[in-house]
């Protein structure tokens, strides 16, 4: 076995939870499971993660920040608006690759009415996605490429409980709503608190 530094150890158990996380649900984020992906001993989870419960909620926040730091990375490299970008933090452009962490998203949520640590990353990464749907709302408006007259904090607010609403809707498989209706229902609703200009 190699020997790594404790911070070092300690992210490459969160990076193969995030993994496991990703692609099957944290439920299967078990102690075991992360050991055996992560070719480790499970006393060695234990000595950096205080309980199994904590070591999940750290893997959904670092699941999250990742997310959120990929979609600003992108929006660089592609140059693309901040109405584009909106557009991404709202799960309307590559759906498929959104569901995944939306998935993630509603598994914690429910995790978080019974343990306190994924309440306390589930706030924390909420609080995130709204600081860069704000972030989004100030530079767009600073390039002119949309105005609003209200609260930007408020807007960011009402974005996240319409995708967070909304995706709900979708993810019940209705026949009448698929992705073709979300696009166009959070379309209309971004048009609705924002002013976009051409």
């Amino acid at each position: 076995m190699s020997y790594y530094s404790r911070e070092v150890r300690r992210q490459m158990i969160l990076e193969t939870a995030v993994n496991i996380a990703y692609q099957e649900g944290l439920s299967a984020t078990t102690v075991r499971r992360i050991a055996q992906e992560a070719q480790i001993a499970v006393g060695q989870i234990h000595h950096h993660f205080s309980s199994a419960d904590e070591l999940r909620a750290e893997a959904f926040k670092l699941s999250v920040e990742q997310a959120l730091n990929l979609l600003v990375e992108d929006g660089k490299k592609e140059n693309a608006s901040c109405l584009e970008m909106l557009h991404w933090c709202l799960f309307i452009e590559n759906y498929e690759e959104a569901h995944k962490y939306s998935k993630l998203w509603k598994e914690a949520e429910v995790i978080s009415f019974q343990d306190e640590n994924m309440r306390e990353a589930f706030r924390h990464v909420t609080k995130q996605w709204h600081t860069t749907i704000v972030n989004l709302l100030e530079k767009g408006a600073l390039n002119s490429e949309f105005k609003y007259d209200r609260s930007k904090a408020l807007i960011a607010w009402d974005f996240i409980a319409y995708s967070h609403g909304l995706d709900g809707i979708f993810a019940l498989g209705l026949e009448e709503f698929g992705q073709k209706e979300y696009r166009e229902n959070t379309e209309a609703f971004i048009r609705s608190q924002i002013e976009i200009r051409k």
